[in-house]
Formats: C-alpha cells, sequence, structure tokens
C-alpha cells in the first residue's frame, strides 16, 4: 500500500480499528489475477498456433522439394507429414515445370477460441 492511500485511509476511518485498511492488497491481487492468467494463456496459445504454422509451412517446403527431385506424390505426403507431425491433410498441384504444395495443419484450439484451430503452409518448387 502507498504511502498516499495509507494516508487517505487512516483519515477517512480515524475512528475505526486500522485492521480495516489492509485487505486491499488482497483485494486489488484477486481483480488483477484472472486477468494476468488470460493473458499468460493468449499468449502460450498464440505461440502455440506460431510453432504449427511455421512447422506447417516447413512441411510443405519439405513436400515440394521431395516431389521435385523423386517425382513420387507418395513419398512427398509421407515427408510433409513426418515434418508437420500428425495427419495434415496435402495438396499437392504439378503443372510441367512447377510443383505447389499446400499443408493445411490443425491446432488445438486457445482460450475462448481466439485462435484458429487450422493454419496453411503453401510451397512451390521449379523443376529443371
Amino acid at each position: 500500500m502507498t504511502a498516499m492511500k495509507t494516508m487517505t485511509c487512516r483519515w477517512r476511518l480515524a475512528r475505526l480499528p486500522p485492521d480495516l485498511c489492509t485487505g486491499s492488497a488482497t483485494a486489488e491481487f484477486a481483480i488483477v489475477l484472472p486477468s494476468i492468467i488470460a493473458i499468460a494463456g493468449l499468449i502460450l496459445a498464440i505461440g502455440r498456433v506460431v510453432i504449427v504454422s511455421m512447422d506447417c509451412q516447413s512441411a510443405a517446403a519439405a513436400a515440394a522439394r521431395e516431389f521435385v527431385v523423386t517425382g513420387d506424390e507418395s513419398s512427398a505426403r509421407s515427408i510433409a507429414a513426418d515434418v508437420a507431425g500428425g495427419e495434415p491433410h496435402v495438396s499437392i498441384a504439378h503443372d510441367g515445370q512447377s510443383t505447389s504444395v499446400t499443408v493445411e495443419c490443425s491446432v488445438l484450439p486457445g482460450p475462448l477460441d481466439v485462435t484458429p484451430t487450422r493454419v496453411t503452409g503453401n510451397a512451390t518448387a521449379i523443376s529443371q
């Protein structure tokens, strides 16, 4: 409790026992704590979305590279699943010289469902 708050409390409650002003820090903490927990949960959920998004993008790049090198679509899907983890949805489009791979990964929902539940990674590779 700050000195100004202590003086105000003592001035208003001059005739009351001094222990009536001692619970204000606990009350303020009880009000602020849920907000801090919600913000921490949101930061963790956003971090999880960013990490899964980066893994999904890496999976798309690895699958595109694999398809250009081997020409085998099942091998590219397998590489994407290994890199992304879990079971991502992989779509491969090949038109002559370029190959586009889109990998869609699922993310656990965050608090209050404010974060996305699916993220997408795209990569294009050109064969020579």
